[in-house]
């Protein structure tokens, strides 16, 4: 070959360009970014807006609809989904994968400015977003104090901490919870209020009027230009307090008239615990193209600085971080690499029993691994579990071609040609075949990368990463072997053959020589039985497929990340006094269950959040984080745990809790069973009957519905006649209620420099009570004073704390986890709990969920399994110029498959995307060592040796190669089979699934192919000798 001859007679120019591209590579590793998994984007994008103090029926219809509808005609939508708490709705729009998400927020902006006159004055502007995985913490920090109390820490965080940990490179925002915060309370007595005629808004007005910055123009003199403002600013509580709000009389009445002002702290709607003790806790989140592990180095290494400037006694501790996690499982990764790497080469010298050309083959690896990085970071590839999976799952396959040119030019050696001979003659007769293995087994990989939705991106990075280093170790295969070959490979010196090593390398030939010549034995009792050798296959294929009725099915697998965390809802209107006691209980069953030298942390937080994971959290919700230590430092898994955790919450009664895995691309349950229909009342009735049946079935857990208990709501109807008569606005009534009851933030108190909100409110006493409500006062236009009860009737309903639509309908959702059940038997059970409940023709019952993911990626990767064969056969038949070899050669797929099935089943492994991407990685890897066999097989008879010889003197010597390549392929496996280390479960299925399958094809591929190849090539002579007959009759 050109190239080869190339890097034979300009050895030194081959050198000073692998110097050149080596250099290259070594900087571009270190200039990698590293993270947990590839850049993947979501189609997915939201609109936020807050309407505080308004409940969820009226957040559907005044906000969640009208949006709803303004952006469903945005293009490529495929799904638009809202949920309406108390106080905010949130949007969810699902595009088409593909989709310019950044053109997808402008189109959404445009369609959302046609209702924002339609929207209440008091709501929000609504927030566009899309979704980002980069918008998730990467660190939570915990302060807290030996000294210090919960608003002091609170300020600490915010005034000092905050400030400091955003000026480190690659931070984006910090956002802080728990602790109390200062504010400006107007607590006002009704009974005072309503003695002087005044309503909670005259109150609110005139502290409004009274603060602020306002323009006052300009003045122009002749020599100067002024611009006037006017500062009317509350510098002190005295002033607030002495704020007129009306006059009765020549007397002024003041706000301290009729309210108490005071210097505190906003009312605590969510606390935070961490390590069984009170604390603020600190999220951070990094830049969208910063290094998550370089960010995080520099947030921890900041953090000994920040603390020495803070409080004595002040403690700042790293609760979790994602790097941890990242770290542990690249450096698994890692390790995985350097033992195959060591299993390869010792496979080498064991069948070579020649240092020189273990040597070869040993700088090949390394060699074609660092090039790699030069191409990944040109690629604008990042360094993460997928892409070091891929190069993980390379090695045993980079030495591949490097081991068939290095076994071709010492068999030449052997033959008594000269090095450089040797490697010119043995690389260019091999040069062709290992050309096409390397593009067959490339070419599986290109259906992959157009499987749609998350499956594809998720693989791109992979398919990439052994793609490259494929066409890499080619290169190296073509270059670098036949160079080195030609200066340092010697056969093995016949002298000193004494001593143990050598004695053991005696050994190895002799067991290689007895491997050889029993290999010839069952190859000549096979070519003579063919028919029984090939009917024994078909039986084993045919049972392997059976075998798939007993494999499970799951979409990925489950990784141990060390990392808990699960949501308990305490009864509806529980308050946070009481759901803090259940907090409490929460931190003992925790003791009690995770040992303390198992677990690194544990974080509590209940009531309404704030910030991060605030939508949906009322005061009786509870969520905690536990962290725990790395999988070899305890004895239970993650999971184990999370299964006593369940045995214990189970003894609490009144609530409900799940967990939430944190460890794949979706928020969803493993299992989501949807019921539409126009009737919700009646959907909820099927949805509680549905899960009575789910309850039973063993190995569902979690199972919740979207439909929580309900909450008491007092509402109030208006008299819009009785209103009218007394020339009331229901606005201006609400206006008060809402004022009185859920407060208002009215202006600023700024204090050096600082800000702080002025709430106005009822005082806490008054809020409390029922009745209070009805007998409010409000001031009629002619200064007499009504109660509410007498325009208005305030009546106790039960309402749904939050309401959930899709595609403009309300439904009624169960959501299903699973432990020790796989996915797709536990999918076969609620389909046929569904089919056998009576479910009335106008609902419809929807599967969805992670389930639905994985039948949309399983039907995707068959498909990809189809078109890789296609594929694969196609680049064959170019390279053959024939129809007939590549069949004969596709036939190791099948082998292949028998392995597959049988491997999964012996180690319990259930199929799951990961498997079925194993299966169409051998498409390509099982026809290698088919068409290193059909290539010669075909050299030797237009050399004129006869069919059965030439096929026997083929696999004869062919057969030392292909056992080289098939074992240093599976040994390079066997680290990630193994299920060893954080993260590792993620690549056991497809490891275990190319293991099984290259280990049947080898074995099996030096027996079928050689019978296939006799049997075609005498059924072609065949119909030759029959076209000849007709054509001479």
């Amino acid at each position: 070959m050109i190239l080869t001859k190339f890097s034979l007679r300009r050895q030194i120019t081959l050198i000073m360009f692998y110097a050149v591209v080596i250099g290259f590579s070594l900087f571009s590793f270190s200039q990698l970014k590293i993270d947990f998994f590839p850049d993947i984007t979501f189609p997915i994008a939201g609109v936020i807006t807050n309407y505080s103090g308004v409940g969820p029926e009226d957040i559907e219809n005044l906000i969640s609809r009208p949006i709803e509808e303004a952006v469903s005609s945005v293009k490529n939508i495929e799904k638009v989904s809202s949920q309406s708490f108390k106080g905010a709705s949130i949007v969810t729009l699902e595009f088409k994968y593909g989709t310019d998400m950044n053109q997808a927020e402008i189109d959404i902006r445009k369609n959302l400015d046609y209702i924002r006159d339609f929207l209440p004055t008091d709501a929000t502007e609504p927030i566009t977003f899309v979704f980002d995985p980069s918008m998730m913490p990467i660190i939570y920090l915990n302060l807290s104090s030996d000294y210090l109390g919960s608003a002091e820490l609170r300020r600490l965080a915010e005034e000092k901490i905050e400030p400091l940990l955003e000026r480190v490179v690659g931070v984006a925002s910090v956002q802080t919870q728990g602790g109390l915060q200062r504010q400006i309370n107007v607590n006002i007595n009704p009974t005072l209020l309503a003695s002087y005629g005044l309503s909670p808004d005259n109150v609110s007005q005139a502290i409004q009027v009274g603060s602020g910055l306002l323009p006052g123009g300009t003045i122009e003199t002749e020599s100067k230009s002024y611009n006037l403002r006017i500062f009317s600013e509350y510098r002190s509580l005295e002033q607030i307090k002495n704020t007129i709000v009306t006059m009765r009389g020549k007397e002024p009445v003041l706000v301290k008239d009729v309210a108490v002002v005071e210097d505190g702290y906003k009312e605590n709607a969510s606390e935070v615990r961490a390590d069984y003790g009170e604390g603020v806790f600190m999220f951070i989140m990094k830049q969208s193209d910063a290094n998550t592990v370089l960010t995080t180095r520099r947030v921890k290494e900041a953090l000994p600085d920040i603390l020495t400037g803070l409080p004595q006694g002040t403690k700042l501790t790293v609760m979790w971080d994602q790097a941890d996690f990242i770290m542990q499982s690249i450096n698994n990764l890692s390790d995985t690499a350097i033992i195959s790497f060591i299993l390869a080469f010792l496979v080498i010298y064991i069948f070579l029993r020649n240092i020189r050309g273990s040597i070869i083959m040993g700088i090949s690896i390394p060699l074609s691994v660092i090039i790699t990085f030069a191409v990944l970071y040109a690629a604008d590839l990042t360094l993460n579990i997928i892409s070091m999976a891929g190069l993980a799952l390379a090695i045993g396959m980079l030495v591949d071609n490097s081991i068939v040119v290095l076994e071709n030019i010492y068999r030449h050696r052997e033959m008594g040609k000269s090095k450089f001979d040797a490697a010119d003659i043995g690389t260019t007769e091999v040069g062709m075949a290992i050309t096409a293995s390397t593009l067959t087994t490339i070419a599986v990989f290109v259906p992959v990368l157009f499987v749609p939705n998350i499956t594809g991106q998720l693989f791109k990075d992979l398919v990439l990463t052994i793609t490259f280093s494929l066409i890499v170790s080619l290169i190296v295969a073509l270059t670098i072997v036949p160079m080195m070959s030609a200066n340092i490979l010697g056969l093995e010196s016949k002298k000193n053959k004494e001593g143990r090593f050598n004695k053991f390398k005696e050994r190895i030939g002799s067991m290689l020589d007895k491997l050889a010549n029993n290999y010839a034995k069952i190859l000549n009792w096979s070519l003579i039985r063919r028919k029984t050798v090939l009917l024994i296959v078909l039986v084993l294929f045919i049972v392997s497929l059976s075998l798939t009725a007993f494999l499970g099915g799951e979409f990925l697998p489950k990784s141990d990340q060390g990392f808990i965390d699960f949501l308990l809802e305490t009864p509806s209107g529980t308050p946070i006094e009481k759901t803090r006691l259940y907090a409490y209980q929460i931190e003992d069953i925790v003791k009690e269950t995770i040992p303390k030298d198992a677990m690194e942390s544990i974080a509590i937080f209940y009531g309404e959040r704030e910030g991060i994971g605030a939508f949906g959290t009322t005061s009786s919700t509870v969520e905690a984080i536990i962290k725990l230590k790395s999988k070899d430092q305890r004895k239970l898994t993650q999971f184990q745990f999370q299964d006593s955790l369940r045995k214990r919450l189970d003894d609490i009664p009144g609530v409900t809790y799940f967990f939430q895995d944190g460890g794949t691309f979706s928020t969803e349950k493993d299992i989501e069973v949807k019921i539409t229909g126009f009737d919700i009342d009646k959907a909820k009735i099927i949805a509680n009957e549905l899960k009575g049946k789910f309850d039973k079935v063993k190995g569902f857990v979690d199972i919740t519905l979207n439909t929580k208990e309900t909450t008491p709501e007092l509402q109030v109807h208006f008299n819009k006649d009785v209103m009218n008569d007394l020339k009331l606005s229901s606005i201006a009534v609400a206006s008060n209620i809402s004022t009185a009851m859920a407060g208002k933030v009215i202006s600023q108190y700024r204090e050096l420099g600082d800000e702080y909100d002025i709430r106005i409110q009822y005082d806490k006493k008054f809020r409390n009570q029922k009745d209070m409500i009805e007998n409010m006062q409000l001031s009629l236009p002619n200064g007499d004073m009504i109660k509410l009860k007498q325009i208005a009737q305030v009546t106790e309903e039960e309402a749904s704390p939050t309401i959930f639509r899709e595609n403009q309908n309300r439904f009624v959702s169960i959501g299903i986890s699973l432990s020790g059940i796989d996915l797709s038997k536990a999918t076969e059970e609620v389909n046929k709990i569904v089919a056998e409940t009576a479910i009335p023709s106008e609902f419809q019952v929807i599967i969805g969920g992670t389930a639905e993911d994985q039948q949309e990626a399983f039907f995707y990767l068959m498909l990809a399994f189809i078109a890789a064969i296609l594929l694969v056969y196609m680049i064959m038949a170019a390279q053959f110029e024939s129809f007939v070899d590549p069949l004969i050669i596709m036939f190791t797929v099948p082998l292949s498959v028998i392995g597959v099935f049988f491997f999964l089943f012996i180690t319990g492994t259930s199929i799951s995307v990961m498997a079925l991407v194993g299966l169409v990685m051998l498409v390509g890897i099982a026809v290698n060592n088919g068409i290193v066999l059909v290539d010669y097989t075909n050299q030797l008879r237009k050399q004129g040796y006869e069919l059965f010889e030439a096929v026997k003197v083929s696999c004869s010597a062919r057969m030392r190669p292909v056992l080289m390549t098939a074992l240093t392929t599976i040994l390079g496996m066997v680290p990630l089979a193994l299920e060893l280390g954080s993260g590792s479960e993620t690549w056991t299925p497809l490891a275990r699934a190319v293991i099984g399958g290259l280990t049947t094809t080898t074995l099996l591929t030096l027996i079928v192919i050689p019978i296939l190849y006799i049997i075609f090539e005498k059924l072609e002579d065949k119909i030759k000798i029959k076209w000849r007959v007709r054509k001479n009759k």
